[in-house]
């Protein structure tokens, strides 16, 4: 269940951005491609993290670096554009997802919750 609210969180998070960069008429082809980047490289990051020695942030620029890529040729705006708009959706995801802990939202043993 966790990897299933942090996929949802991801696109929650990802997805406004991307619509942010485009104009009206063209925040649907906006959200379906950011959509699409988004559940090609999500699974692909989290098999790296899982299954190799490989730095998360080394993962997560590639992942900046991909999407922006399939951003940019699917899209058909600039690659400067595309580079940004993944590079700022990307990192928000990345500090977001990292600061919210699926396990400590909604885990119902107490020992595990941190108290002040």
């Amino acid at each position: 269940m966790g990897l299933a609210f942090d996929i949802l969180l991801t696109l929650l998070i990802e997805l406004p951005i991307f619509i942010l960069f485009y104009k009206k008429r063209k925040r649907p082809m906006a959200l379906m491609y950011g959509a699409l980047v988004n559940l090609i490289s999500w699974p692909l990051m989290h098999i790296l993290k899982s299954s190799t020695e490989i730095n998360v942030y080394l993962i997560d620029i590639a992942v900046v670096v991909g999407e922006g890529i399939g951003l940019w040729l699917l899209t058909e705006c600039g690659w400067k554009k595309a580079f940004i708009m993944s590079a700022i959706a990307n990192t928000l995801s990345f500090i977001i997802t990292n600061l919210i802990n699926y396990d400590l939202l909604f885990n119902k043993d107490m020992e595990n919750i941190i108290t002040p």
